[in-house]
């Protein structure tokens, strides 16, 4: 007698059949519940916005240009940035901080360029959030150094606010044009006006800083690390704060390229 005839007759291969077919069903399931998760899971982040397809840092929910080449810099809606809207180094002298680069290759140090006034005032009234009390600010300012020196990339905020207005995020788009060629690490020095306390003006500063900082991690993806920030209260104006349009300018957050 065989050992399947023994088997057979000893009522042992039904069972034997159960115990297998059970195994067979379970490992189907288990498979099909793999399946079926991560197609859930790739419903859900897609949900959420977070595909983002041409890997430039915008999820494809918030990219305008969602076909970006590979390795370029983009704004915060995911568009290249062209060479002359990035931020370069400042020359020696001039503290590292990160200025317009002119046609010089971004991420750069460069030179500071001859700018006439007329073209100092129209890049400035693009530049500040309170657009005509800064801009007013800046053009007599200018008028009266001629032609000098190079354009300093600063965020400017309203009165009493840390909030970056929605003008404001061309300045932001050449810092991060910078992040994308450099791999470099920012000083993000938060400035205010005369106006109020010394301790409310400090920490006014350290908020403003933070909130760009905070746009740049949660907004761009630049690893926090890359990023400090100082808070100066009013310690450090750029100009007077005898009226409006000056003010403007001193309520600022400004980008220190830090040593290596």
């Amino acid at each position: 007698m065989t050992e399947l005839s023994k088997l057979m007759a000893g009522g042992r291969v039904k069972p034997i059949c159960r115990v297998m077919g059970s195994a067979f069903v379970l490992k189907a399931s288990q498979g099909l519940l793999g399946v079926l998760c991560s197609v859930w899971l790739a419903g859900a982040v897609q949900a959420q916005g977070w595909v983002d397809r041409d890997r430039d840092g915008v999820p494809d929910s918030k990219d305008a240009c969602p076909h970006s080449r590979p390795n370029v810099a983009v704004d915060a809606m995911g568009c290249e940035i062209r060479a002359e809207a990035m931020a370069c180094i400042a020359p020696k002298g001039a503290a590292s901080q990160l200025i317009a680069c002119e046609g010089a290759e971004p991420g750069k140090s460069v030179e500071p360029t001859k700018q006439t006034s007329t073209a100092k005032q129209t890049s400035t009234a693009k530049q500040t959030s309170t657009a005509k009390q800064a801009s007013t600010a800046k053009q007599a300012s200018t008028a009266k150094q001629g032609a000098s020196e190079p354009e300093i990339v600063r965020v400017y905020f309203a009165f009493g606010s840390a909030e970056v207005g929605i003008d404001q995020w061309p300045q932001l788009a050449k810092v991060h044009g910078f992040l994308k060629v450099s791999d470099a690490k920012l000083t993000l020095v938060g400035h205010t006006d005369n106006i109020g306390s010394e301790a409310v003006n400090m920490n006014l500063s350290r908020q403003r800083a933070e909130r760009v900082k905070q746009i740049f991690v949660q907004d761009y993806g630049v690893e926090a690390l890359r990023l400090s920030i100082v808070g100066k209260g009013a310690s450090q104006p750029v100009t007077d704060n005898l009226g409006p349009g000056g003010r403007a300018l001193n309520r600022r957050v400004e980008f220190i390229v830090e040593a290596r």
